[in-house]
């Protein structure tokens, strides 16, 4: 596919999203551990682009911020495995793909290489409304 690697989805991941119930909200957890080796700003720079970028759309797509922070103690497991980590709310899995398929997000992912050494994402289902919460 060239654009995606290791730290992107592989072309299955973003076939299985078709997979999922298409009308119900999901949460895209996102753990990312920046470039270190880039004592020069560099990694700085291009994730500071890249999230002035991302929000903007992420907005016209509908998705909600859960959550984000940069992680201040590993509690459990790895020590230093994760450096931000974030919790949005997609409407549905077909915002999600096609969110994933803008060719604007797509120049945005080249910019977050730049920054980014390791990135682990994972779809979550909302349960909240399933036991009765918000």
């Amino acid at each position: 596919m060239g654009l995606f690697d290791e730290i992107e989805p592989t072309y299955d991941a973003l076939q299985a999203i078709k997979k999922l119930p298409p009308d119900d909200p999901i949460i895209v957890l996102s753990m990312i551990r920046f470039r270190h080796d880039l004592a020069d700003g560099r990694s700085d720079a291009a994730w500071r682009e890249y999230q002035d970028g991302i929000g903007p759309v992420l907005e016209e797509y509908g998705v909600k911020p859960i959550t984000q922070g940069v992680v201040a103690l590993d509690l459990v497991g790895p020590k230093g495995q994760w450096d931000v980590v974030g919790a949005y709310r997609y409407p549905n899995p077909k915002v999600l793909w096609r969110f994933l398929s803008d060719e604007r997000v797509l120049d945005l992912i080249k910019l977050r290489r730049k920054a980014v050494d390791d990135v682990t994402m994972m779809i979550l289902t909302d349960q909240r409304n399933a036991r009765g919460g918000n």
